[in-house]
């Protein structure tokens, strides 16, 4: 089927994979053939709600693959502030600023169902020699809400660069990534939690076991992701069961969410994972002995009721636990332990522009919350954590020292995003892998703009997605193009010098240089060493911590807490 012209392709396209035949649809005038709601899961339901995902079961006929599939089941805590301060820092008119926030709120909201894992590819080559690079698209949204069928991300314009792209769903916040000493005993296993980072994996596994059919590589996969898709990608390359399945990684933003959550320990203000999980039982009055069955005999309905009336109960994200992420991605960067694949890594100019309030809303994920302190003074968590670089670090970001609101939306966006992606970029260069730095620096065109490159602005360029309620200009399309070459590029090759017309210089540690990404596209020494080193030192404290906290005794949860009742 490969070059066949698309007036010859009036049949629908099909392919046949591990559990039976699909058929999907063309979509631009068949250049791309799209393959959506395929599953590479069984459904994790009843029985199978918080256990490993299992294998897909074999269909006879031919499947249609025309139609998304629902999304995980979202929390949607915070996103309300986000979409507003979205639409408010555009600079737009009071009544234009009014109606894309009415468009935002009438939006159909999608299918939410337990019944998730499925994934959409999308291809410009069926032929079977066609051996086309693939990249895998790890979605964001805090571990707790978002798809792979997001609007900012269903798009073709990466699959007409010649690669196949598989968008792919996975548990989200209580179903996937729940923990419950109960849990942890059943099956043997010792652990729980981490169910959506096992789905992730699983997607992978299908991949290397069915690209071919659709003109894809097995052997030449880059997986990426924004936000907690980043943080997804770092999991990846931390994972014992993700090595081996992917060749490239290009996290964007990656975020700071579960990177330090543990099982049975407590480390900082993150509580046990354990204990949330009989934290959220207790809410819900199951006590005592046998929870998990009862747990598992409740309609997903109600236990989301739970966490949507009380949002910080269903803060359950990726956990430390030996096994499936046997330690923090930042720890595993620092001792050279990730998987060694050519890494395109980066963040924008104003990560916190946007999130600050949503943030602020949802301690205890939060480290610093920037409320009013008595004496209009630092919080004490932060003369804590920083020590003899508090006074530094007050300079490197005036105003933060009496809570400025531009001081602390800097702060935080460097702290979550920016100096974590610069650390991944220094030790993966340090140990001698190939590794590129960006910054995506473009902002909205108003003159009256505040969001400045916000996190997520880089997606509709990434994807190539115009959507009309923030639509591209016409400088932003070919800077759009010139991003979409990199990616792809790099995914082809494992270096994003190809088709691009700025070359892009390999980070080097001793001469940190990063790619500014706006209408002008120009490598420019790191200007902001200084934030992220004085920010990485108390990370490098922080990894030291979680080795000596590795080595103590694991804290027997359900005695502590009934000797607590």
């Amino acid at each position: 089927m490969s070059g066949m012209p698309w007036r010859q392709r009036a049949e629908p396209p099909e392919v046949t994979i591990t559990s039976g035949r699909l058929r999907g649809a063309w979509k631009d005038s068949a250049e791309v053939a799209v393959f959506a709601g395929v599953p590479f899961a069984a459904p994790p339901v009843g029985d199978r709600r918080w256990r490993p995902p299992q294998a897909v079961e074999s269909w006879t006929g031919v499947r249609a693959a025309t139609k998304e599939s629902p999304t995980a089941y979202q929390r949607a805590a915070g996103m309300d502030a986000f979409i507003t301060m979205l639409v408010n820092g555009q600079g737009w008119s009071r009544a234009r600023a009014t109606m894309t926030k009415t468009l935002f709120d009438k939006a159909p909201r999608p299918k939410e169902s337990e019944d998730c894992l499925y994934l959409t590819v999308r291809t410009p080559d069926l032929g079977a020699d066609a051996q086309l690079p693939v990249m895998v698209w790890i979605h964001g949204g805090d571990h707790s809400d978002g798809s792979g069928s997001d609007p900012f991300y269903a798009s073709t314009s990466l699959a007409k660069h010649g690669v196949v792209t598989v968008n792919i769903n996975y548990r989200l916040g209580l179903f996937g990534y729940f923990a419950h000493p109960e849990l942890s005993a059943e099956g043997g296993r010792g652990v729980s939690g981490n169910y959506g980072t096992l789905d992730q994996i699983a997607a992978l596994e299908w991949v290397r076991d069915n690209i071919s059919a659709f003109g894809g590589d097995p052997d030449n996969v880059t997986i990426f992701g924004e936000s907690a898709g980043g943080e997804s990608v770092l999991h990846m390359m931390t994972s014992p069961g993700a090595r081996g399945l992917f060749h490239r990684a290009i996290p964007q933003s990656p975020a700071n969410g579960g990177q330090m959550m543990h099982l049975r320990r407590p480390f900082l203000n993150y509580d046990a994972a354990e204990d949330r999980g009989l934290t959220f039982a207790d809410a819900l009055g199951i006590t005592g002995t046998g929870q998990l069955d009862r747990l598992r005999s409740l309609a997903p309905d109600e236990l989301m009721a739970l966490v949507r009336a009380a949002p910080r109960l269903g803060d359950h994200y990726p956990v430390i636990d030996g096994e499936v992420l046997p330690e923090s991605p930042l720890a595993a960067f620092a001792g050279g332990r990730q998987a060694s694949v050519p890494l395109l890594i980066g963040s924008n100019a104003d990560e916190g522009t946007l999130i600050k309030a949503a943030l602020d809303s949802q301690s205890p994920m939060v480290e610093f919350r920037h409320q009013p302190v008595p004496g209009d003074g630092v919080q004490p968590e932060m003369a804590e954590a920083f020590g003899d670089d508090l006074e530094a670090l007050t300079t490197l970001y005036p105003g933060l020292d009496h809570n400025a609101e531009r001081a602390a939306v800097d702060f935080m966006g460097d702290h979550f995003f920016g100096a974590r992606a610069y650390w991944c970029a220094r030790h993966h260069a340090a140990a001698g892998n190939p590794t590129w730095l960006y910054l995506f620096t473009r902002v909205p065109p108003s003159p009256k703009q505040t969001a400045g490159a916000y996190h997520g602005a880089e997606l509709p360029f990434v994807h190539g997605v115009n959507i009309p309620v923030l639509p591209l200009t016409a400088d932003d399309k070919p800077l759009a193009a010139q991003i979409q070459a990199y990616w792809t590029s790099f995914a082809k090759t494992a270096n994003p010098n190809g088709t691009a017309s700025v070359s892009w210089p390999p980070f080097d540690p001793a001469d940190p240089v990063w790619l500014e990404l706006d209408h002008t596209i120009e490598p420019r020494t790191v200007d902001r060493v200084a934030q992220y080193e004085i920010l990485n030192r108390r990370t490098e404290r922080l990894v030291a911590d979680m080795a000596e906290l590795s080595n103590a005794a694991p804290i027997d949860l359900t005695e502590v807490r009934s000797t607590q009742r």
